[in-house]
């Protein structure tokens, strides 16, 4: 067996650890397998007990149950995961200090089950905080459909406001040069919004 001192072994433990780089990660389905577990996590500590689904089928990745006042209660999620970065061009850091991107097909989530909701988890890597938001799937329709078009999709940015932490925006504008109505879509009621979940039968 290991002691303390053995198994502390090197003096840096920052180059020994080993790490697996971002493309590798990508190709493995590291971030939407990871983005699911920490929303498994959220969801059994608020009292729901998550079932994956042996077919990613109606775009649900797991099922949520729990029983209250003796009768059973069901909602189905899929999860998507957005990585977050630390914003760059000048004109973002004066706005935010991180975002996250992913595109998006016109309609994609247009024809889902309306009873679907939508988990969006929100990551640096593996550095979660929290930033899980929970949309009912309509909701998130619209909201994905005020972004702008690249490539014939929706490029959805979501970013935190740097003067205001609690305000997380979806980008309508490609560029702009001020939080409003117009540029952005606030999306903050969304995160961590469990009791939505308290609402549908």
């Amino acid at each position: 067996m290991q002691t303390d001192s053995s198994m502390r072994g090197s003096q840096n433990p920052t180059t020994d650890r080993i790490s697996v780089e971002p493309e590798q990660r990508r190709k493995a389905g590291h971030y939407e397998i990871l983005g699911e577990t920490y929303a498994k996590f959220e969801f059994f500590q608020r009292g729901w007990n998550p079932y994956s689904r042996f077919l990613d089928v109606d775009k649900v990745d797991f099922v949520l149950r729990r029983v209250a006042k003796g009768t059973p209660q069901y909602r189905e999620v899929q999860v998507k995961f957005g990585k977050l970065y630390r914003t760059r061009p000048a004109w973002e850091r004066r706005l935010f200090d991180v975002t996250s991107w992913r595109f998006f097909k016109p309609g994609e989530f247009t024809n889902s089950m309306p009873h679907l909701f939508i988990c969006y988890v929100l990551s640096e890597d593996d550095q979660y905080r929290g930033d899980l938001f929970l949309f009912p799937v309509r909701d998130f329709a619209e909201s994905i459909h005020a972004a702008p078009l690249a490539g014939g999709k929706h490029r959805v940015y979501i970013s935190r406001s740097k003067e205001a932490p609690d305000r997380w925006l979806l980008r309508r504008q490609s560029r702009f040069e001020a939080i409003t109505n117009t540029s952005c879509l606030d999306v903050s009621r969304y995160r961590r919004a469990f009791d939505l979940l308290d609402g549908r039968a």
